[in-house]
């Protein structure tokens, strides 16, 4: 199952190269059920992709302390819902693939999106 991205058109390649990472990394550890795995995976990329986006509003030199406060609310509700987002795919796993495996997939997504969130 493909979730459509509600990004904008100009953001669809980076979009497109976090979702196949993300799909490539559930498929190495197993248990990807694309049905309900793809909606988790395309909010962790569209978050990613606003999380980045609200950066250069915060560092813009007509930002206001009010911008400042108000993108930095934006970005930590962001960064829980892409947490949220991690936490739910792990657990999914935990009668697929084990306990381990849940703690493994956990600390390499959260690795993968702040490696993404650089870039």
């Amino acid at each position: 199952m493909f979730v459509k991205s509600c990004t904008a058109d100009e953001d669809q390649p980076e979009y497109e190269r976090l979702r196949k990472g993300l799909v490539n990394l559930l498929n190495k550890f197993g248990g990807y059920e694309p049905s309900l795995d793809d909606i988790l995976v395309a909010q962790i990329a569209s978050c990613t992709i606003y999380w980045r986006k609200l950066e250069s509003f915060m560092d813009a030199k007509t930002a206001t302390e009010h911008t400042f406060v108000r993108m930095t609310d934006s970005k930590l509700k962001m960064q829980k819902m892409i947490e949220t987002a991690v936490r739910e795919l792990a657990l999914s796993r935990r009668e697929r693939i084990g306990q381990q495996g849940e703690v493994d997939l956990t600390r390499k997504l959260r690795e993968a999106i702040e490696k993404a969130k650089k870039t």
